[in-house]
């Protein structure tokens, strides 16, 4: 089980490119007061040393070791963009549709395994990708 506070929620999102979305993310865990501005830089750089797409058209934006300092709660953010998002390269596509955006300092191990085991099953994925509301999302999150 899977607990996102529905304010960490964002439903039907677009965005042009992999860092439109991570900046964006960041810029929403900024305002829910989880990360402190330059923690963005630190999900940027970290994509740029290794790809956040973790397959099963998920993302999972997250801050290098150099972001620890400006993590000022630990927290997990859903957001969803049904139209999806490019995180590949030029030669091969990896669209993801569900970005889990995480900002732990410690290995929050028990978490991470819970967003793996949940997103290893594409129909758990296709159903978030799916969902219109937060209730939806919740009951999906509460029952995988």
């Amino acid at each position: 089980m899977i607990t996102i506070k529905d304010e960490h929620i964002l439903l039907d999102q677009t965005y042009s490119n992999a860092e439109a979305a991570i900046t964006a993310a960041g810029e929403f865990l900024v305002a829910q007061g989880l990360v402190s501005p330059p923690y963005i830089q630190s999900m940027l750089a970290r994509h740029r040393k290794v790809s956040v797409y973790v397959g099963n058209f998920v993302a999972l934006p997250h801050g290098d070791s150099d972001g620890h300092p400006h993590i000022e709660e630990e927290g997990i953010c859903l957001i969803q963009v049904p139209d999806g998002v490019n995180f590949g390269s030029g030669q091969k596509a990896q669209i993801a549709t569900i970005l889990f955006v995480v900002a732990l300092k410690e290995k929050q191990l028990e978490a991470l395994q819970d967003i793996a085991f949940f997103c290893s099953d594409i129909e758990n994925v296709m159903a978030l990708s799916d969902a219109k509301d937060l209730q939806a999302v919740q009951t999906i999150l509460q029952n995988s």
